[in-house]
């Protein structure tokens, strides 16, 4: 891990002897502008290790340091195999602090693409799937990397000294302190090639910043060239911000055909655009893998990441603007470790809480041989990160954030609402009833859903052994839904005990309680966002892995009653907007037939009536309209205001109802005789509460004109009217058609709706008609009749 010195490093005296009481110094391997970087002998546990002493600006500012532990201590809780791993962190003597973490031998990928021979196409893309894999662990504990770059990625050698390795991620949780500290110089941390859009702008930045930045790498991995290089670095701002990487630089192929769209994917500028995840970015490229990959080495990539797992969450606000704070979340990672629960007992890790053994030879920069451990030593296993802690971030803004933003420009779109008037409905004419309030909305008879209970609490066998205080400890912490503690004394007692059954019980429990609690977490974020369906999955999942938990079942309850919610919330608005639609309808016909515009208020009363069948209002709107529009042409010369009279057309008669006629001694319909009750006719029927309606269309046909007819019931009653029969006659020019009986449309009218009950077939207006009439009669199930006709004129 050696760090070459960089113009403008600070000038730092070299070190030597015991760094923190143990660390002996062997030699300096690199320097740069963080600091020194050492190859040291942990005196304690036996072992090299790599050395990073940060330069004394960091040491002379109080907050920085303070970050910089933080940060530290935060990277030292990833336990993965594509991430370095972080040892002990302390301060020399001076107050410069230090990190301790795995002494590496390989080169970095800066290095190792021009080393002679390069490397295959399917090379470049394992190392990058195993970053991604890297990546995913980090930001599902909450860290973002923020300095993603072939110096930052290092492959390792592999047992014939070649470069075929695993690979490791460099500098977790540096990043943040190196811009900290640096930016008061104007210097840029990092390689500004890598940076992403929203680095660039100064905006908050989560994991997809970090994909991005892989996405830079594949595309110089690819096509030999960065993406948006440039040799003036305000340039290399503007096309990060503005210009699309030119993929022509693309190599044809089948191979390479089929990295494009990933390719694509990645370097997109706006963040929903891009992968979303690091797992979701190394499953695609995993999948070129098994389609492209002929070599050993990449098959044994495959192998070793053939359990990857989704996250468990979408990318958090991990590292924010400065002030900002992020929350580090337990999750699921790409990799994983296996923890031993004991004899015949294995489970997965997916996590922080994972206990991990390392030990054997790793390596590196400079090609010096060293070991993390000796045979059979092994690093403590790992306690998870707990639930709910904080780390602050922090940082200044980067003075050339307001140059890029200059160049990028901001052009500003204002938009104007129209608001339109409320309009007073004008005087109501003899034809135009006003218009009224639509009906109210429905409300949705479903009830508020029963909650979801949770299953029983598992039952532990009574703590025995003499780790017995410890499996106390954590099925205590288990049973009050702390799963970082239970499994960190479960872990403890397995120290103690290693065959211990009630510890591997618990413990095999608490990591589904820790998978279950990043489930619930993730489900929650869901829910805020008012993604129903990802918060049901995420809290299904999560009482599939835990069904005793209670925050499981309650976000699942949670769910289901603000999906109903927003279902009522929704239908509610459905028909606000529905009545504020028909009372404007209705406004726009009484308007209109104000203004002596029938077709204008019919052609309004008919939308009326598409959204509310049932509306009386528009029923008879139309119904007088109708008629209104009739006695204007039959006027001379009264075609009023924006209507000119034809000199023929269509005239609907008076509708007529009776009665059924009483059998001899019988008693009208409707009504029982009994020796008790002598029922009689009256002297005169009251009034049905049928309207028989004929249309033509057109209106007023002309010669060659096709025209048809159509009958409406109006049913102004309580009671549903059951028609048997229609009865058509139809004369033209004396020759009469009919009396012919026709089956009605609809046979059943509901209370206060209107049904077409014949619909004539369309025919042609002829020439040498001089008269026309249509006689139509509708018998009910009751015997009673509907009668009324059309005629030409």
């Amino acid at each position: 891990m050696s760090e070459p010195s960089e113009p403008g490093a600070p000038i730092s005296r070299e070190l030597s002897g015991i760094i923190g009481g143990k660390f002996e110094i062997v030699r300096l391997l690199g320097k740069g502008a963080m600091g020194q970087v050492y190859l040291a002998h942990d005196r304690s546990l036996d072992r090299d290790v790599a050395l990073k002493v940060m330069a004394h600006q960091i040491a002379d500012d109080p907050e920085l340091k303070a970050r910089f532990e933080r940060e530290a201590k935060a990277a030292a809780k990833l336990t993965h195999p594509n991430v370095v791993t972080v040892f002990d962190l302390g301060s020399h003597t001076d107050g410069s602090p230090f990190i301790a973490m795995e002494f590496l031998r390989g080169k970095d990928l800066q290095k190792a693409v021009r080393q002679p021979g390069g490397m295959t196409l399917e090379r470049k893309v394992s190392v990058i799937v195993q970053v991604l894999a890297g990546l995913a662990h980090a930001h599902q504990a909450g860290i973002v990397h923020r300095d993603i770059k072939p110096a930052n990625i290092y492959i390792l050698e592999d047992d014939q000294g070649g470069l075929g390795g695993p690979v490791k991620i460099l500098d977790f949780g540096v990043a943040h302190v190196t811009a900290a500290s640096m930016t008061g110089t104007g210097n840029v941390v990092g390689t500004a090639d890598y940076m992403s859009p929203e680095q660039v702008k100064g905006e908050k930045v989560d994991g997809r910043s970090d994909l991005f930045s892989v996405g830079c790498m594949l595309f110089e991995l690819v096509t030999g060239r960065r993406p948006f290089h440039s040799d003036n670095l305000m340039a290399i701002f503007y096309k990060i911000t503005h210009d699309l990487a030119n993929f022509d630089l693309v190599p044809s192929g089948a191979d390479h055909d089929a990295l494009l769209p990933i390719l694509r994917k990645a370097l997109a500028k706006g963040l929903e655009e891009r992968y979303q995840t690091a797992y979701e970015f190394a499953v695609e490229l995993r999948e070129w893998l098994r389609t492209h990959a002929t070599t050993d080495s990449s098959q044994h990539v495959l192998e070793s990441l053939v359990d990857l797992e989704a996250p468990t969450h979408m990318p958090q606000p991990m590292t924010d603007a400065p002030g900002a704070t992020f929350v580090p979340v337990e999750g699921r990672e790409l990799g994983g470790a296996t923890v031993d629960l004991g004899p015949g007992r294995r489970a997965r890790g997916r996590g922080p809480g994972a206990p991990t053994r390392t030990g054997g030879r790793t390596v590196v920069d400079g090609g010096v041989a060293a070991r993390v451990g000796r045979a059979g030593s092994g690093t403590p296993l790992a306690r998870p990160l707990p639930r709910g802690r904080r780390a602050e971030q922090r940082g200044s803004p980067l003075p050339w954030i307001a140059l890029a933003v200059a160049l990028a420009g901001v052009v500003g779109a204002g938009g104007y609402f129209y608001l339109e008037s409320r309009r007073v409905p004008p005087p109501t004419l003899a034809v135009a009833p006003p218009p009224t309030q639509a009906p109210p909305p429905t409300t949705l008879a479903a009830s508020t859903p029963p909650p979801v209970t949770p299953a029983p609490e598992p039952q532990f066998e009574e703590a025995a052994g003499k780790a017995a205080a410890s499996v106390r400890e954590a099925q205590t912490s288990f049973r009050k839904g702390d799963y970082d503690m239970a499994v960190s004394a479960a872990q403890q007692a397995l120290r103690e005990e290693p065959d211990n059954r009630q510890a591997q019980d618990v413990l095999a429990r608490a990591l589904d309680g820790q998978k279950a609690a990043s489930r619930v977490a993730a489900g929650e974020a869901a829910l805020r966002r008012g993604d129903f369906d990802g918060a049901e999955r995420e809290a299904q999942a999560a009482l599939a892995l835990a069904g005793w938990d209670k925050s499981a079942a309650n976000l699942r309850s949670r769910v289901d009653a603000a999906r109903l919610d927003a279902q009522r919330h929704a239908d509610t608005r459905a028909q606000q907007q529905r009545s504020a639609r028909i009372n404007g309808l209705l406004n726009d016909a009484a308007n209109a037939l104000a203004a002596k515009k029938f077709d204008a208020a019919i052609a309004a009363y008919d939308e009326v009536l598409t959204l509310d069948a049932g509306n009386t209002v528009a029923q008879t709107g139309k119904s007088n309209a109708i008629t209104a529009r009739q006695v204007a042409e039959m006027s001379a010369g009264g075609g009023g205001r924006g209507s000119v009279a034809p000199s023929h057309g269509f005239v609907m008669g008076q509708s007529v109802a009776s009665g059924s006629q009483v059998a001899s001694g019988g008693a009208p319909a409707g009504f029982d005789s009994s020796p008790e009750v002598a029922v009689k006719q009256g002297s005169q029927a009251a009034a049905l509460p049928g309207k028989l309606i004929l249309e033509a269309s057109p209106p007023s046909p002309k010669p060659g004109d096709r025209y048809s007819v159509s009958a409406h019931l109006l049913n102004e009653g309580s009671q549903p009217i059951e028609l048997e029969r229609l009865v058509v006659t139809t004369i033209i020019n004396g020759k009469k058609l009919g009396p012919a009986p026709v089956r009605p449309v609809a046979s059943v009218v509901a209370p206060r709706q209107k049904a077409v009950v014949f619909q004539s077939p369309s025919d042609i207006w002829k020439q040498d008609t001089t008269s026309w009439s249509m006689e139509i009669v509708a018998w009910t199930s009751k015997r009673e009749t509907y009668h009324n006709s059309l005629t030409w004129k």
